[in-house]
């Protein structure tokens, strides 16, 4: 085997191996599987929506839908320092990287998709608002941790909001 293949399939293999698409507790954390699934889908939204923000605010928008990406962008960029602290505070390790489907949203936001960049964010983005609210609604029903829930509680009705924001904004005849 060539010695170049083999140091390229071995800083590939430790690469990948430095990627966690979920976030990681010790051992000794007061943290269920719950917890864990709200704070990843949380910093996963959050992020997201930051990457899918700096696609959109590049491209045509329609009028109308600025107002929903606006207060997104904006909700993204306040809770993004929050939750890295709360993260923190619970000794927990955030995920470095988006999970495929999302990663996948956002190079089809960077081509300008069809029909048009205004309908494919808008989408993208009630799509995972609407799993972050089921995750968050888990956390409320199921998570341990108090902090979590907290957080859970207090950002769920702007997610809520922010999904009503969305839909409200998607031009007619463009179903999601």
């Amino acid at each position: 085997m060539n010695p170049v293949f083999r140091y390229a399939a071995l800083a590939a293999m430790l690469a990948l191996a430095g990627c966690s698409s979920t976030a990681r507790a010790p051992e000794s954390a007061a943290l269920g599987p719950a917890d864990l699934a709200f704070i990843t889908s949380a910093y996963q939204l959050v992020q997201f929506d930051i990457d899918a923000c700096s696609f959109v605010r590049k491209g045509p928008i329609e009028p109308a839908a600025m107002p929903a990406v606006d207060k997104v962008c904006a909700d993204a960029a306040t809770y993004k320092p929050q939750l890295r602290a709360l993260a923190a505070q619970e000794g927990v390790t955030l995920p470095n990287t988006l999970p495929f489907d999302l990663k996948e949203k956002l190079v089809s936001l960077s081509y300008h998709p069809e029909p048009n960049l205004t309908v494919e964010f808008l989408r993208d983005e009630i799509s995972s608002h609407e799993s972050a609210i089921a995750v968050f609604q888990g956390e409320l029903r199921e998570g341990r941790n108090a902090a979590f829930r907290q957080k859970a509680q207090e950002a769920l009705p702007v997610l809520e909001r922010n999904l009503a924001m969305l839909r409200a904004a998607l031009p007619t005849g463009t179903a999601e």
